[in-house]
């Protein structure tokens, strides 16, 4: 019989952060943002765990230098071929880009020729210790998802192993006899249709709460991976126990993301000799790996078997990625100090979290520029 379960499921926009006196810290730049990380197979990494999604439009090389140069994590997307991923590798060590905490992005078809692209990135280009595998599938509850993650373990013992997405706990122990972080987090992206779709997914808040208390009693981690809206998300799933956090549409309307600026033109109400005034906004496109665009793409189509479970957004033009990644270092900083963290790595024993009806006062919306 199917069941329902009746306690309450929170999202990041249904809690906050109560502030409370802590230890004394009487500055941002106080706090220390990067966090050494011990994984379950023996690796250890060293940096902020924020990445950027390893979808085509933000998971490209240029995002994923500037967040490994601000001490970052970042993800490169699935579609690069091994000679595009060899000369990046190349120009980032002429650079001095560090590529420790760089995941290098496959899927679930063809295994054996992914296995092979990894093996020719380590023949071809050095990539040898340390080596980041990101293996990435919408619906990882099924058994082929499992027995790809077996196989990359085996052909790479040594390698730090992201594998998901996943939407509840019960099948997270079975992953981590493998994997090192768990991607936890379905249909909640701005891109993703899953949920309108499908019906399935769980409420962010919620499921890092009991996905964390899992991974954290047998020495794995997680990430949370999509629902982020503003740096504040990013600051409360800290808080609550993620050890990364994973965002897209935050970094899609940058310039470093894919795709031109596109210019649209608006009529407004404003009235100048007689005409309305025009209005010029840009925008980037911004798109899910499930959408019919990126099936086209990547994919050959969306084939008679399935449906489109992302969408084309036009995301407004922002710019620099640097303000962003400015503002997330500051906003994470700015948390601790307000709950008294004296690091990133103590921001889920100092923090409260409060559930609420209402975190922003919206009042002025309409008329902000």
């Amino acid at each position: 019989m199917t069941q329902i379960l009746s306690e309450v499921y929170l999202d990041y926009s249904d809690i906050l952060i109560r502030p409370k006196m802590g230890i004394n810290l009487n500055s941002r730049k106080d706090v220390n943002l990067q966090r050494l990380f011990k994984f379950k197979h023996g690796q250890t990494r060293t940096g902020l765990g924020v990445f950027n999604a390893n979808m085509a439009t933000v998971g490209n090389f240029i995002v994923a230098k500037k967040l490994l140069q601000k001490g970052m994590f970042a993800t490169i997307h699935k579609h690069y071929t091994v000679d595009e991923i060899g000369k990046f590798f190349l120009d980032a060590k002429q650079e001095n880009v560090p590529l420790d905490n760089l995941f290098v992005t496959i899927g679930l078809k063809d295994i054996d020729g992914q296995i092979q692209k990894l093996k020719e990135l380590e023949s071809g280009y050095g990539w040898k210790s340390p080596r980041n595998i990101c293996i990435d599938a919408p619906n990882f509850y099924i058994q082929k998802a499992l027995d790809v993650l077996a196989r990359v373990r085996q052909e790479f013992p040594d390698a730090v192993i992201m594998a998901g997405n996943i939407a509840s706990s019960d099948i997270c122990l079975k992953l981590l006899d493998y994997a090192d972080i768990i991607k936890c987090g379905i249909g909640s992206g701005s891109a993703c249709l899953t949920r309108k779709q499908t019906g399935c997914g769980t409420p962010m808040v919620s499921l890092i709460l009991e996905c964390a208390d899992i991974a954290h009693s047998v020495g794995g981690h997680i990430c949370a991976d999509g629902g982020i809206v503003d740096v504040g998300d990013i600051c409360k799933a800290l808080c609550l126990n993620s050890d990364f956090v994973m965002a897209g549409g935050m970094f899609a309307g940058t310039d470093e993301a894919e795709g031109q600026i596109i210019e649209k033109n608006y009529e407004t109400s404003e009235m100048f000799d007689g005409k309305h005034v025009i209005q010029t906004k840009c925008f980037k496109v911004y798109y899910g790996m499930s959408s019919e665009y990126a099936n086209n793409k990547f994919a050959g189509g969306m084939g008679n078997y399935k449906t489109s479970e992302g969408r084309e957004l036009l995301i407004p033009y922002t710019g620099s990625i640097d303000k962003i990644l400015q503002d997330i270092t500051g906003g994470i900083a700015s948390c601790c100090t307000y709950i008294g963290a004296a690091s990133v790595k103590h921001m889920s024993k100092c923090a409260t979290i409060i559930q609420v009806h209402n975190q922003l006062n919206k009042v002025f919306e309409k008329y902000s520029v």
